[in-house]
């Protein structure tokens, strides 16, 4: 008999060659259904966050971001910046930064770094502390 989890991962492995065919917004539905069996899933928190962002349903994206975020997510800073992005796109401009920042903290030499670098000068020079 096979559990539901198992049908967790089915539902990811299937997200997963839809994300890597660009096609984010018939993978996301398999990753909502993949984070009712396993909601701390930090990989599929991770694309669930991004799929939203790039739906422009940014309260979605900030919610998945925050979720992934706390629960382990090693490998997973990116998720950062999907948050930052969203909380700009928002008009959160605070929030964002506090994104950025995390995302320095966490992968400070990774493939985004640069931009959370210029996103944290140009977010620190604009708003308020």
């Amino acid at each position: 008999m096979v559990g539901h989890l198992d049908f967790a991962g089915a539902n990811r492995n299937l997200a997963r060659i839809l994300l890597s065919e660009h096609k984010n917004r018939d993978a996301l539905p398999l990753l909502l259904r993949s984070l009712t069996a396993e909601p701390d899933n930090a990989w599929a928190l991770t694309n669930a966050a991004n799929s939203e962002f790039l739906a422009q349903d940014f309260n979605s994206a900030i919610l998945y971001a925050h979720k992934a975020h706390s629960v382990p997510h090693e490998g997973f800073a990116s998720v950062h910046i999907v948050a930052a992005r969203a909380l700009e796109a928002n008009h959160q401009p605070l929030d964002a930064l506090v994104e950025y920042r995390l995302y320095l903290e966490e992968a400070p030499f990774g493939p985004d770094a640069l931009r959370a670098q210029a996103a944290v000068a140009r977010l620190s020079n604009s708003t308020p502390q």
